[in-house]
């Protein structure tokens, strides 16, 4: 315990050993070259501290400070022993020497075991390699979200709907720049929750005012419909969605969402419902008037039917060959007329309401139809050769309009001395079945009269009708459908070309399809689709 207190009372005391120069047989040279050694040493460690202490200062936020500190500490009494070293060669202070070298001695190990202890945390740190593939990646996802957000710029101004966000707590709103050209107004303009409502119509600042407020309690954004007036005094249309954000404590801290212009939107669907009004209109007229014109035009022509009928019993005897063809073609001219004033009247009456449809039994409504045809089936001797026909939700008199012609047509147009096999074929099909093999009829169920609902679950039945006849040419198998359409003159095949135009608009009226295959010389077929219930279209 002497030997220490003596240490330190002694700590700069020299008396004790002689200068360095002075120990030993030091040359000029060689002392000097120490000396200037331990100097350069000294100096490096010491500028390399300052370097670390500045760096530090200016990286507030690097990991492993302690470190760093500890570090720059080692290495400025690593070289402050190398300065006393050379001091020693004029003032041999070796016990203060031997003190600076102990210090260094226990910051060395502080700092070793500072290092052991941060060591598994500093290997979990990313490499250098590690560090420029990150930022390599972060620069590409950087390029991709600057590509996004100019992909998104420019969906919003195509869609013209612009997104916002309201700061509950500082009442200020920020806009993207879409939203600033909606309202009419310069990117960047200062806005908060008033500034906001001064741009709506008058009319409607009201109930958006309540229906915002209303949101802080409910904590939900309701979406609805307001008008704008911009600073150049055009009045648009808005539609407003939107969501609260609150915090933990359920507390309301700001709202978001987008606001789309549907002026032009809201033009064109009160357009398209005053110009479908019209139609409604026009096509109801236009029934009224085929009605009332065909019942005006059958009571003439039932007289001329009925005084060229008594015309040709009386003058039977007295008429001329050529007399004979004249009243026999106003005969057959004005029989003509009435088929066709009485396809008119049928077409005319083919509309439907949700009344209208009932399940019916189609085996049962084609057994009427045949029973109806016993005659000219007797006198063709035609073979009909029916399946098992499902049930369905149909309009039991239109479905046998639908046979019926479908039948006629195939016995009208049978081959010449050939007897006429026709055959009636029916499977059901699940909506699955009907995209995968079906896709084009697929497209009109999901888009015709702007059915939005889901059909997954529907079924359908595929009803074909084929026949042995003189068929026709393909290319013509949309042509038939039309109405006063025909593919032989009416010399040679009676008929108003109306049939089938009937049969078209019967299975419209039953949201289904009806199609032909055909060749010249080898029969027809008619294939009609119809969804078994008709209740998820009529809801529409």
């Amino acid at each position: 315990m002497q030997q220490i207190l003596e240490f330190f009372q002694k700590l700069l005391d020299t008396s004790d050993w002689p200068p360095r120069w002075h120990c030993g047989r030091w040359t000029e040279f060689h002392g000097w070259f120490y000396i200037i050694s331990d100097l350069l040493i000294w100096s490096a460690y010491f500028a390399i501290p300052l370097t670390i202490l500045r760096y530090i200062s200016n990286r507030l936020d690097a990991k492993f400070t302690r470190a760093y500190f500890l570090f720059a500490a080692f290495i400025l009494a690593c070289g402050s022993t190398h300065l006393l070293d050379a001091v020693t060669f004029w003032f041999p202070a070796y016990r203060l020497n031997a003190l600076v070298r102990f210090i260094t001695g226990v910051i060395s190990w502080v700092t070793v075991f500072h290092l052991i202890r941060i060591m598994p945390e500093a290997a979990k740190l990313r490499t250098h390699a590690e560090m420029e593939k990150e930022i390599s990646e972060r620069r590409r996802v950087e390029e991709e979200l600057k590509t996004a957000n100019t992909q998104l710029n420019i969906a919003q101004e195509i869609a013209r709907i612009g997104h916002w966000e309201w700061d509950v707590a500082k009442n200020k709103i920020s806009w993207s720049h879409e939203l600033y050209k909606i309202f009419g107004l310069e990117p960047g303009t200062a806005l908060d929750y008033d500034a906001y409502l001064q741009y709506l119509h008058e009319d409607d600042k009201g109930f958006v005012n309540e229906a915002i407020q209303q949101a802080f309690t409910t904590r939900h954004f309701p979406n609805f419909t307001h008008r704008i007036n911009t600073p150049a005094g055009v009045e648009k249309i808005l539609q407003a969605r939107g969501e609260v954000v609150t915090d933990p404590d359920g507390e309301v801290i700001k709202m978001i969402g987008t606001a789309q212009d549907v002026t032009e939107q809201q033009k064109g669907e009160q357009q398209l419902i005053e110009r479908t009004n019209e139609l409604e209109n026009m096509n109801a007229e236009l029934q009224k008037f085929a009605y009332v014109a065909s019942h005006d035009l059958q009571e003439p022509l039932r007289k001329i039917m009925t005084f060229a009928s008594l015309l040709e019993k009386e003058t039977a005897n007295q008429l001329s060959n050529d007399g004979k063809m004249y009243m026999e073609k106003i005969v057959q001219s004005s029989g003509r007329m009435q088929r066709l004033i009485d396809d008119i009247l049928q077409f005319s009456s083919l509309t439907a309401s949700k009344s209208d449809y009932q399940k019916i039994d189609l085996n049962m409504i084609v057994g009427q139809v045949l029973s109806d045809m016993e005659v000219i089936i007797s006198q063709t001797s035609a073979v009909i050769v029916t399946d098992d026909l499902p049930t369905i939700e149909a309009i039991p008199f239109q479905m046998g309009q639908l046979f019926q012609n479908i039948l006629s047509n195939a016995l009208k147009f049978k081959r010449p001395g050939e007897v006429p096999q026709i055959n009636i074929s029916a499977r059901l099909l699940s909506s699955e079945q009907l995209t995968e093999k079906y896709a084009w009829i697929d497209e009109k169920y999901r888009t015709a009269g702007g059915l939005s609902y889901n059909w997954s679950r529907e079924q359908f039945v595929r009803i074909v009708v084929a026949d042995n006849g003189i068929g026709f040419n393909e290319a013509y198998a949309d042509k038939i459908f039309e109405i006063f359409q025909r593919l032989h003159p009416a010399k040679t095949y009676d008929g108003t070309g109306i049939g089938l135009a009937i049969c078209k608009k019967i299975v419209d009226n039953h949201h289904g399809t009806i199609t032909a295959q055909s060749k010249p010389g080898e029969g027809a077929s008619f294939e009609v689709i119809l969804p078994l219930s008709q209740k998820n279209f009529l809801t529409q």
